[in-house]
């Protein structure tokens, strides 16, 4: 009859169309796939204003994600170095320039630059606050 390899290879590619047909149909809805291993950025930001927001501003100013930065340990640090430089962060971040990022403007308003990727903010939640449940 059919060799395993053709249909292995079959379902492969029944797997490819319903995955293809799943997301359009999120797409044409206005709405992404939810992926459960992907930290939420809601929850990123509540996370960071409370272990990484030292005076408590409402705002990341590049003395504080330098300071968090520092006291990583070095795998951590290494981990973290996918997001770049604080220079880097705070050019993607940071929208309106004020040198800070801001959890109710900024992060509003940067999606498509700051913590674009689910790999980046499993990077981010790991390195600063891993055990964070807010």
């Amino acid at each position: 009859m059919f060799s395993r390899k053709f249909l292995f290879r079959l379902l492969l590619a029944a797997i490819c169309v319903v995955s293809v047909s799943l997301a359009q149909e999120c797409a044409d809805e206005g709405k992404t796939a939810i992926d459960p291993s992907c930290p939420d950025r809601d929850h990123l930001m509540r996370c960071a204003a409370v272990h990484l927001d030292e005076n408590k501003n409402g705002k990341l100013d590049r003395e504080e994600l330098q300071g968090a930065i520092d006291r990583l340990n070095w795998l951590a640090r290494g981990v973290l170095q996918i997001l770049g430089s604080v220079d880097k962060m705070m050019q993607k971040c940071d929208v309106d320039g004020d040198g800070a990022i801001s959890i109710n403007y900024d992060m509003q308003h940067n999606k498509e630059t700051c913590l674009a990727t689910c790999f980046k903010k499993r990077a981010f939640k790991s390195a600063f606050f891993p055990d964070c449940d807010l």
